[in-house]
């Protein structure tokens, strides 16, 4: 099956899950990622919206640490800000990023909590097609310091395969609210 077809039928399956779906896994998933968050201090997360799993309740769960949310530019590039709810604009895709001039260097990250549309068993990804992630992967991975990066995602999410092209970039772990794929 095609990535198309494959980002088509998740989406389509997961704009139909119930608010009771999403908030209960929601917290299982965030369990699930307990012991990673607990061991690093400067986080990425993303900016959930529609029916994604719910990874900004991560922020208050966890006040003493510092969360970062990435923003994307036209030419392909992605940056992180310090997440600060005074600066959330709504982004035309329809989710939340920071509109703060002010960004950190990638390499304080110690970990990455990825979005997709999909992963697979091999922790390959899917997301909306254009490629933010992987480059932003590609490009903290030569960090130093070797920031773990996480996908998370309903288990209904996680296929046993899905295609992948030589630039794309492979996740560490997959989480879902009934395994972790190492």
């Amino acid at each position: 099956m095609s990535k198309d077809k494959i980002r088509s039928d998740i989406i389509q399956k997961r704009n139909l899950l119930t608010e009771e779906f999403i908030e209960k896994n929601s917290n299982i998933i965030i369990g699930n990622l307990k012991t990673y968050i607990e061991k690093a201090q400067n986080i990425m997360i993303f900016m959930d919206m529609k029916n994604e799993v719910k990874i900004t309740k991560l922020i208050n769960l966890y006040l003493h640490k510092n969360f970062y949310i990435p923003k994307i530019f036209p030419d392909g590039d992605m940056k992180i800000n310090m997440y600060n709810e005074k600066d959330l604009v709504l982004h035309k895709f329809g989710y939340y990023e920071s509109n703060s001039p002010v960004f950190y260097n990638e390499n304080i990250l110690e970990l990455v909590i990825v979005p997709a549309v999909a992963f697979d068993k091999s922790k390959n990804r899917i997301g909306f097609g254009k490629g933010y992630y992987d480059r932003f992967l590609h490009k903290i991975g030569g960090n130093p310091n070797k920031t773990l990066n996480i996908g998370i995602c309903y288990d209904f999410q996680l296929l046993d395969e899905i295609p992948f092209e030589n630039h794309d970039i492979k996740v560490d772990f997959v989480i879902t609210e009934k395994r972790t794929i190492y």
